[in-house]
């Protein structure tokens, strides 16, 4: 078998670096200009469902997993007539069984001020399930707001 002289390897080395760098930078800069900017939203901001609850999706989402934990978020701003409620809410992410807690928020960490006669929610989802998204495809559906879901039963 041939052996490599010390050049060639170098090469190799210095040739795969590039390539993983450049992949993750175009991937990091691709999310980022998608992921941080406030929702103009074309769901509906609240709709009843089946007189059980009421249904919310987020002014605001944040999916950069890569950035560790609590980098994947939604923001959700809900009239102040249900914060007597808010506790027994629930935040839903298409594809994922598991309902979600939400907690109240002012905003100002996250760059979202509180409209007048709301009070804001924030959501996070897990890191390592955002980061499974990723792998599988399905990265997209994390930075649509109609795929994030709060649920406030009367």
């Amino acid at each position: 078998m041939k052996k490599w002289h010390l050049p060639h390897r170098k090469l190799l080395v210095v040739t795969i670096g590039a390539l993983t760098l450049g992949t993750s930078l175009i991937l990091t800069t691709s999310s980022l200009q998608n992921s941080s900017n406030l929702i103009s939203s074309v769901c509906p901001a609240m709709t009843e469902i089946n007189n059980t609850s009421l249904q919310f999706h987020p002014i605001k989402i944040v999916a950069e997993p890569w950035r560790g934990e609590h980098h994947v978020y939604a923001i959700f701003t809900v009239p102040l007539q249900y914060k007597k409620n808010y506790e027994r809410s629930r935040m839903l992410v298409k594809g994922s069984d598991t309902p979600w807690y939400v907690t109240l928020t002012d905003g100002q960490k996250y760059g979202v001020t509180t409209p007048e006669g709301h009070f804001l929610l924030i959501g996070f989802f897990r890191t390592r399930m955002a980061l499974w998204y990723w792998i599988s495809g399905k990265f997209g559906d994390l930075q649509q707001p109609c795929n994030w879901t709060l649920h406030i039963f009367a």
